[in-house]
């Protein structure tokens, strides 16, 4: 495809009089240029470019791929100025880099700018049908090319720096791999802030990293990044929702670990509650059901669990990120309107062992009186490295509390003082999530800091879960017994099904019925359907 060599830079101001001299000149390969540097234009000069554009002739705009991408951005700038979301735009613009990366070959692409223009725009179009590790392998591919090609002399320059990370950084979060995110973002802000600056790519790169720090609970390096994110000024209002979104949810988080409603509020008021189309629904959700879970109505948000669903496509819900959040939103919310047995078969169902379900998993073992469990699995999983911040703190505080109740003051206070190394004074969130009475041994034995203002909120804070429960553990057989009663079977029906003897099902129901505190076959299917046994 043509390139050029590098081309001066053209300020907004000038655009104008470049564009009309471009025009009149025919000078496509300038043009091209032009709105490399310039990607996104919002009224006025979307209308001129948009103009200009429809004067190239069609075998040029064929061989100039750019220039098409080009075309769909100034002709929605131009078209639709408010629509924040931009998902008309996001939607053709990523059909149409599916389309041009469908007849590129990468491997013998010898424009970085072609590389990098298309391929995003493609790479947004698998995202957008859930198919991020498709996305990721493109990326991977694009990236592979333009390192091949960057030290070459004569080769176009790069559209903006650090956006082909950026878009990685952004596949690799939905992916649940935020190391990799975090790396790549970081890349995407180095090469972007390289003068000249680009602001778009700097601006969404340290929304997103503070977004990752702030989803994982380390507060300092959000509020680090929060705090880059400001030196850039979007350089159109039209895409700074998009851009910035990621910062946003960062402040919410911060806002909810301090217990700072009237701020969170404000923040949610730009995401909404994770049912907008955002390519970052998923961290939005994750704070929406952090909010219902220890300031809302735990209820309402299970309910909106299903709203959520039905909100996204199944591709979107069904990978990576969003049925991490989901699920373990679904299992906090469940122990928080006390359905923990139901809870415990969801934590089953998707594995036990995870990182991010263990600290509802301590939770239910606390409340049912398992002390020793809490204190083995918080010994395996607070340091962990993929526990995030958040859940460590919790986690350091369900051991406190187990050896609390065991009697091992020393353990306890070892616990509660490592609560200290990983918190600042202002969190409440981590506490709150205690019993009122739990938190009032603890801080007889132990000197937590907080500041004034936690003080304040934390004596405010409502009960978050139940201070007891009673789990009903059915045996693997039991529950495949019961199961068979459910369907009709009779005890000797599921005898000769399972080749075992009558007396063998006659056991295992009398052990169903007893954990079921049931006398019959009917209340025993009622209390395990009740319970979510079944």
């Amino acid at each position: 495809m043509p390139h050029s060599t590098q081309p001066v830079r053209v300020s907004v101001a000038d655009l104008s009089e470049t564009l009309a001299r471009l025009a009149d000149q025919r000078d496509w390969a300038g043009l091209e240029a032009l709105c490399d540097q310039h990607i996104l234009v919002e009224g006025e000069l979307a209308g001129r470019l948009l103009l200009v554009l429809s004067q190239v002739p069609d075998e040029e705009l064929r061989a100039r791929p750019r220039l098409m991408i080009s075309w769909i951005g100034a002709y929605y700038a131009a078209n639709q100025p408010h629509a924040g979301e931009l998902r008309p735009y996001l939607r053709h613009y990523a059909e149409l880099g599916t389309r041009l990366v469908a007849t590129m070959d990468i491997a013998g692409e010898t424009s970085i700018a072609a590389l990098v223009t298309v391929g995003t725009a493609a790479m947004i179009g698998l995202r957008m049908k859930g198919e991020c590790a498709e996305a990721e392998e493109l990326g991977q591919r694009l990236a592979s090319r333009a390192a091949q090609l960057s030290p070459l002399p004569g080769v176009d320059p790069v559209p903006r720096p650090g956006w082909l990370a950026m878009q990685r950084g952004l596949t690799r979060s939905l992916m649940d791999d935020f190391p990799a995110a975090v790396a790549l973002y970081r890349q995407a802000y180095e090469h972007a802030t390289v003068e000249p600056p680009t602001a778009a790519t700097a601006l969404n790169a340290t929304a997103n990293l503070a977004m990752i720090f702030g989803h994982l609970g380390h507060g300092a390096l959000a509020r680090q990044w929060l705090d880059r994110m400001r030196d850039f000024e979007s350089p159109h209002q039209r895409v700074r929702f998009l851009l910035t979104a990621g910062g946003t949810i960062a402040q919410g988080w911060d806002a909810l670990d301090r217990y700072d409603e009237a701020t969170l509020a404000t923040c949610l008021e730009i995401t909404g509650d994770g049912t907008k189309q955002l390519e970052v629904w998923p961290f939005v959700a994750a704070l929406v059901f952090a909010r219902g879970l220890y300031l809302g109505d735990p209820a309402a948000s299970l309910a909106h669990l299903g709203e959520l669903r039905l909100s996204h496509a199944p591709a979107l819900v069904e990978q990576g990120t969003a049925v991490r959040v989901m699920r373990r939103a679904h299992v906090d919310l469940l122990i928080a309107t006390g359905q923990a047995t139901r809870a415990l078969r969801v934590i089953k169902e998707a594995d036990p062992q995870t990182s991010w379900l263990a600290l509802p998993a301590a939770r239910l073992r606390l409340l049912n009186g398992e002390y020793e469990a809490v204190r083995a699995m918080a010994a395996r999983t607070s340091w962990h490295e993929t526990t995030s911040r958040r859940d460590a703190r919790q986690m350091l505080l369900l051991r406190a509390i187990a050896a609390l109740r065991m009697g091992d003051k020393d353990e306890a206070r070892q616990a509660g003082e490592l609560v200290s190394r990983v918190r600042s004074p202002d969190d409440v969130l981590s506490l709150a999530s205690l019993s009122p009475a739990d938190r009032d041994d603890l801080f007889q034995l132990v000197d937590i800091p907080l500041t004034d203002e936690a003080t304040w909120r934390l004596a405010g804070a409502r009960p978050v879960f139940p201070e007891r429960i009673r789990l009903v553990e059915l045996t693997n057989r039991e529950h495949v017994v019961l199961t068979e009663l459910d369907a009709g079977l009779t005890v000797a029906e599921v005898a000769r099904k399972l080749v075992v003897s009558v007396n063998t099902v006659r056991t295992q129901v009398k052990s169903a019925y007893r954990k079921l505190d049931a006398s019959s076959r009917e209340d025993a299917l009622m209390r395990a359907y009740e319970l979510g046994v079944l």
